[in-house]
């Protein structure tokens, strides 16, 4: 039989690979989610972490933690407003770590007015929105274009993608944030603090459940501390010892399943509720973010009607004329970044990243450049939304809960971080990347 005879006898489920041979789709694509499970596992272990810390209030006692540490000094209070936000974004939704901090932020702001200073609200604002963007690029569950990225990344068939782990994602990831949350507290502090706050000092009472933490919260922290360490040390093992690659689905899986037993099984120390498992399945859907979801919903519709309309595609194609010929490749990441971060102060970040993803991974085989470093550079940028209300539902939701702050002070502190941000970006992942992966 000739080559062509077979091709045509290959079946609905059977595809013919390069060499003319039948190859077996499902099972190629069995293969590939049976490698990624691990993956998988990772990101759908994350929404139950965000949903134990809704549960136990885990993020209402770190808050007041942290803030009491900041002895009422207004600085003070926006560093560790900025830095409390982007440690829980790197693990729950933006949204859920602004809501957690609005009534402290409400607070303060009222006892900062009642000592004659005014012009607190603004700032305030800003620092959450800051910190819960900028922890978004912390771990690689923190934010959903991380998970856009790594679909990206196999479907272009990006070389050292296969090396992207959960442990070594934050051995760039965390000096990174120290230096985006450094440049926020500048801005925010150098350029936002009213002058008259800077001598005055605010109380930080706690209240109520807020002053000492419940052996349930004590119980939800241990099974967070859970999740965290086998991962990482799931990372490093498969890094280190051969052939642990092979058997790592099957590791997760016995894992998340004890997990699931924990959380949703095992009785835990008991609330005022009584007694039972930490969480129910009507938890799973009961604190949804249903904002978040409903914008989600909206941006996948939007994806598909610029799929449709072929969108995508003229602007890949529009960017491959673009006179790139001359450009270092510096400038070129530089300006990539800068592209992504101020497109995402307008338009939705999912649809961004989609068609920049491409770009990018264009560009990079145009210049002799790695496509790894340039795709996970867009991604990062595609969080840094500092500048309208209308970037994220995280800054639509701060704006209008924190009454009386300024869209023009917001503006104008975002366009400087946005600045700054890009070029530590740029900087810090075109000399790290390539030494990792």
């Amino acid at each position: 039989m000739t080559r062509a005879a077979e091709k045509n006898h290959c079946t609905h489920s059977v595809i013919t690979d390069n060499t003319g041979d039948c190859v077996d789709a499902s099972g190629e694509f069995g293969t590939y989610l049976w490698s990624r499970l691990p993956l998988i596992l990772l990101f759908a272990g994350g929404y139950l972490v965000y949903q134990l810390m809704a549960a136990t209030r885990l993020t209402d006692a770190f808050v007041a933690w942290a803030l009491r540490r900041s002895h009422g000094r207004a600085s003070v209070i926006i560093l560790y407003v900025i830095g409390v936000a982007a440690v829980l974004s790197s693990f729950i939704p933006n949204a859920i770590t602004v809501l957690a901090l609005l009534p402290v932020l409400k607070r303060l702001d009222a006892d900062f007015a009642r000592q004659g200073v005014g012009g607190m609200t603004t700032v305030l604002m800003c620092s959450a929105i800051y910190g819960s963007a900028i922890g978004g690029m912390g771990s690689m569950i923190g934010s959903p274009a991380n998970a856009v990225l790594l679909g990206a990344l196999d479907l272009f068939e990006v070389s050292g993608r296969e090396r992207i782990t959960f442990f070594n994602w934050f051995l760039w990831s965390v000096p990174l944030v120290v230096m985006l949350v450094a440049a926020a507290w500048g801005v925010a502090v150098g350029l936002g603090l009213p002058a008259a706050a800077r001598t005055v000092t605010v109380r930080m009472d706690c209240v109520g459940e807020e002053c000492q933490t419940t052996s349930r919260q004590r119980y939800g922290g241990a099974l967070f501390w859970l999740y965290m360490g086998f991962w990482v040390l799931e990372s490093v093992a498969r890094e280190t010892v051969p052939g642990l690659a092979a058997v790592a689905p099957v590791a997760g899986l016995v894992f998340t399943v004890l997990f699931v037993y924990l959380l949703f099984v095992r009785h835990a120390p008991p609330s005022q509720a009584g007694r039972g498992p930490l969480l129910r399945p009507r938890d799973l859907v009961s604190s949804v973010p249903r904002r978040g979801l409903t914008f989600i919903l909206a941006l996948a519709a939007l994806y598909g009607a610029v799929r449709w309309l072929g969108w995508d595609e003229r602007l890949v194609a529009e960017a491959g004329r673009l006179p790139l010929g001359d450009i270092a490749p510096e400038l070129l990441f530089l300006l990539l970044v800068m592209a992504v971060i101020f497109l995402t102060e307008a338009l939705s970040n999912t649809a961004v990243v989609a068609a920049f993803f491409a770009i990018a991974h264009y560009a990079a085989t145009r210049h002799g450049m790695d496509p790894l470093t340039l795709m996970v550079g867009v991604s990062v940028a595609s969080t840094c939304a500092f500048m309208t209300p209308i970037a994220t539902p995280t800054n639509a939701l701060a704006f209008g809960e924190m009454r009386g702050a300024s869209l023009w002070t917001m503006l104008g502190l975002g366009a400087v971080l946005n600045v700054l941000c890009g070029v530590l970006i740029a900087g810090w992942l075109g000399w790290v990347l390539p030494r990792l992966y």
